[in-house]
């Protein structure tokens, strides 16, 4: 599908910041540190967009639908049987590991080992890529290697793009299964600590694996218990968008946020250019509540907290659920 030729993008928001600041709309034109300037002010523009504050108290710190997409996580689990020909991994055990979400977390236990001698080591693995994976060190020429793939504990590092999950995360209708209610990491740090089971996951926890420096803020989810087979989940997150550029120069939200962007933009330099809060700040607080009150009327309606309360007993449903696969919870009971 095509963008709507209405929609405004990367080099439209940049040249009507140049000419507010009066560097002329024409890119070519602009000195180095002139593109760089732009280029900074229209970066705030966005983010100002999509983590808003406005004036109006009462839709401070919306959340925006369109920031909202769905995708899946792929459990894996231990016992992934395969076998290494000359050091190298057969496709059908390349395309298992990739579909399971094989990680740098993970290990690989390397067992019988040819040329007339069998020994165990593990080995850790360096790197992963979508055309092959690396361990920390060869095993060493044998014709036949096979290996266990080992995961001592389920954490799952999530997307860069997820800045929060949203709601549950919830497994394929034909599983029979509830959705994985979401409790605080140190509840599930301290389950594991009493016993390490394995099963179907029913809770979950998300919590922040890196905090800036080099690798930036990144987030981890932990299971609990531990997946005993691989299985797919489907959760919602809000999601973190990268710069624009000219190969991907357009915004979220469509065409009816183009001119919200733009004054945002505008409103930004006119902010750093004339230090000051002028007629673009003015119109961009009124069509951002105005943008907020449209996408609300678009969104599912909240009604408020039910009294749900942090489930800390471990009962577990039979696989094979027969009935609804969302049951209803009133303070902490399903109904």
């Amino acid at each position: 599908m095509a963008e709507s030729t209405l929609s405004i993008g990367w080099v439209e928001l940049q040249a009507e910041v140049g000419f507010l600041l009066g560097y002329g709309r024409t890119e070519a034109n602009w000195s180095t540190a002139q593109a760089a300037e732009i280029e900074l002010i229209v970066n705030a523009g966005l983010r100002r967009v999509y983590f808003p504050q406005t004036a109006d108290k009462g839709l401070t710190g919306y959340e925006w639908s369109w920031l909202r997409p769905t995708t899946t996580l792929n459990l894996g689990a231990d016992g992934t049987d395969g076998t290494i020909t000359d050091d190298s991994f057969d496709s059908a055990t390349f395309a298992d590991w990739v579909t399971q979400g094989i990680t740098t977390d993970d290990t690989v236990d390397i067992t019988a080992v040819g040329s007339g001698s069998t020994t165990v080591a593990e080995y850790s693995i360096s790197s992963v890529a979508s055309g092959a994976i690396t361990l920390s060190s060869s095993p060493g020429d044998g014709t036949s290697l096979t290996f266990r793939v080992t995961r001592p504990v389920a954490n799952y590092a999530l997307p860069d793009a997820v800045g929060r999950v949203v709601g549950g995360l919830h497994y394929a209708s034909a599983e029979y299964k509830r959705g994985i209610r979401v409790v605080s990491a140190a509840q599930i740090l301290e389950w594991r600590a009493q016993t390490d089971v394995t099963g179907f996951a029913d809770f979950a926890a998300i919590r922040y694996s890196s905090l800036g420096g080099a690798a930036g803020s990144r987030q981890e989810l932990l299971l609990y218990p531990r997946p005993d087979a691989y299985k797919v989940l489907t959760y919602q997150y809000e999601a973190y968008t990268g710069l624009l550029t000219d190969s991907a120069p357009y915004p979220p939200g469509g065409m009816q946020m183009s001119e919200l962007y733009t004054e945002s933009c505008l409103a930004v330099a006119e902010q750093r250019g004339n230090d000051e809060f002028g007629i673009h700040n003015q119109l961009f607080q009124t069509l951002l509540t105005e943008a907020i009150k449209r996408d609300k009327s678009h969104s599912a309606q909240n009604y408020g907290d039910m009294g749900y309360s942090e489930v800390t007993d471990l009962r577990r449903f039979r696989r094979g659920l027969v009935g609804s696969t969302y049951p209803i919870s009133y303070q902490g009971s399903d109904i």
